[in-house]
């Protein structure tokens, strides 16, 4: 079994645990277990998921060029078999054939994030409901 297996298998199995829609538009690129150093809390353990964004470039971008990724930014989740769930984001950058720098944007189409939080929008729309808002 070669590494693009491996991250199929990733992404098939993660697909049970991110937010609907996100491998559409985000690749599994990793994924670790770690212990928090912080006794009080309810999950001792995280899952971080390392998430890049694939090539969803628009029609109007077709002549850029990859210009990497953006920083990194981590969102929180629903908890998965008593593991606080971490979502690692990378977001490409292109440089546009007149050197400006920009990103697809993607909040037409799919929403991970909920406005105003660092939470994934199902999860933050659940807290608010568990919390009676």
């Amino acid at each position: 079994m070669n590494q693009n297996d491996n991250i199929n298998m990733y992404e098939g199995l993660a697909s049970y645990f991110l937010p609907e829609g996100v491998l559409k538009y985000f690749e599994v690129t990793d994924f670790a277990t770690q212990r928090t150093l912080d006794k009080d809390v309810l999950y001792t353990t995280e899952l971080h998921i390392y998430l890049d964004e694939r090539d969803n470039r628009t029609p109007d971008m077709k002549d850029s060029v990859s210009n990497g990724f953006g920083a990194e930014s981590c969102l929180l989740d629903y908890p998965a078999r008593d593991k606080k769930a971490v979502l690692h984001i990378r977001r490409r950058r292109w440089t546009m054939p007149d050197g400006t720098t920009r990103s697809v944007d993607l909040d037409k189409e799919f929403e991970l994030k909920h406005k105003g939080t660092r939470y994934a929008k199902d999860f933050a729309l659940f807290l608010k409901r568990a919390n009676g808002l």
